[in-house]
């Protein structure tokens, strides 16, 4: 079961004019069960300077400006998957076997062939609860 409750868009850029650099972030919040999946999304754009987008990843852990590929972390290794689109510029986290643990606020970052064009969009916070109130069960 995938459970995806959200009503708010946000977005996040900086520059001016058509030369910007930013990630849109679908949802700020969402909430889903144990044991479900959850997929955040986003999209992401940069300058006409930048030739080259070297790495995208999703993380949510970051200490002294060094982040955490959730690929590379052993809590999530085994239960993310990327999906990316590079003609687009969009980037999905999809995340199974969701813990409660997993609740957490989850960023997307890039980096490119330019140095100041390394760029992480605002924080979705991921809510996962093992319960389900009755009254959403009616509606």
């Amino acid at each position: 079961m995938n459970l995806n409750v959200s009503s708010d868009v946000f977005l996040c850029f900086s520059g001016a004019g058509s030369e910007w650099l930013g990630v849109y972030c679908y949802q700020t919040k969402i909430c889903a069960l144990k044991g479900s999946t959850a997929e955040i999304r986003c999209s992401y754009r940069y300058t006409s300077t930048v030739k080259t987008v070297e790495n995208k990843f999703w993380f949510i852990k970051e200490s002294n400006g060094v982040y955490v590929d959730l690929r590379t972390d052993p809590e999530y290794a085994d239960r993310v998957t990327y999906i990316c689109d590079d003609k687009n510029n969009t980037c999905a986290l999809r995340i199974t076997d969701l813990r409660e643990s997993d609740s957490a606020e989850y960023k997307f970052r890039f980096t490119t062939n330019s140095p100041d064009g390394n760029y992480s969009g605002s924080p979705v916070a991921l809510s996962v609860t093992g319960n389900i109130s009755s009254e959403y069960l009616l509606m």
